[in-house]
């Protein structure tokens, strides 16, 4: 029988090692799926809740759900939008976009890292303020806000930044609100629900088409939302 050396030993136990850690942090990422949730959100007020599709999206992982998100019907799209450097989606500052919700059994965080009560927020669309506080939080300004629905009843858009942001502090319970970042969509809409891993920054990420109304026509967003990670700055 053949005796390995003290040297091919420790070659073979750091090969187990480098298996042991890497390959479940791989099927980990794997695991993550999105499937059709066929059921309405619940905890929202009659007018917000006639403005959300019935049916919506289950994100999941080895360990369970890790969020479900619902899309508004339909978005009116900003009149003769064109991207910029730092902002990619054609959207208006306080329009209703969806509804996302973390389970019991989680616990959740918004992208600047600050913890949330796990259960059901409505996300509006808000742009990050242009100033020296917020260096280093992202490249683009684009976000969502999250906003606790016993407060959020109304689906028109919340035109007034700081009143958007004083009703998002509601679900942060901080004087910041509850951010949700948007990566920059691609050229094309997706073919259908996905999810997919940053595995270099940690961030899960939610990518759908959501129905906007440009004028008369009606036209599919591509939109990559993140529901679980953080900012390093």
């Amino acid at each position: 029988m053949r005796v390995l050396s003290c040297r091919s030993f420790a070659m073979v136990a750091v090969g187990l090692l480098i298996c042991g850690i890497f390959v479940p942090n791989a099927t980990r990422a794997a695991d993550r799926t999105v499937a059709e949730l066929k059921e309405a959100p619940t905890g929202l007020s009659p007018a917000i809740a006639a403005a959300i599709h019935d049916s919506g999206y289950r994100i999941s992982g080895a360990d369970g759900v890790i969020c479900d998100v619902w899309l508004a019907k339909e978005v009116p799209l900003k009149p003769k939008f064109k991207t910029s450097l730092r902002i990619k989606y054609p959207f208006q500052t306080g329009q209703l976009l969806g509804v996302i919700r973390y389970p019991e059994s989680s616990k959740p965080n918004d992208f600047r890292g600050q913890e949330l009560k796990p259960g059901t927020y409505t996300l509006r669309y808000g742009l990050q303020p242009d100033d020296g506080n917020h260096l280093g939080t992202s490249e683009i300004r684009d976000f969502l806000v999250g906003c606790p629905p016993q407060e959020d009843v109304n689906p028109k858009r919340v035109e007034d930044l700081k009143k958007l942001f004083k009703l998002s502090t509601g679900a942060s319970g901080t004087t910041h609100p509850a951010i949700f970042l948007l990566i920059p969509p691609p050229e094309k809409p997706f073919e259908t629900a996905a999810v997919r891993t940053d595995d270099e920054k940690h961030l899960l990420i939610f990518e759908a088409n959501l129905n906007g109304k440009d004028a008369d026509q009606s036209v599919s967003v591509p939109v990559s939302l993140v529901t679980v990670g953080k900012s390093d700055g």
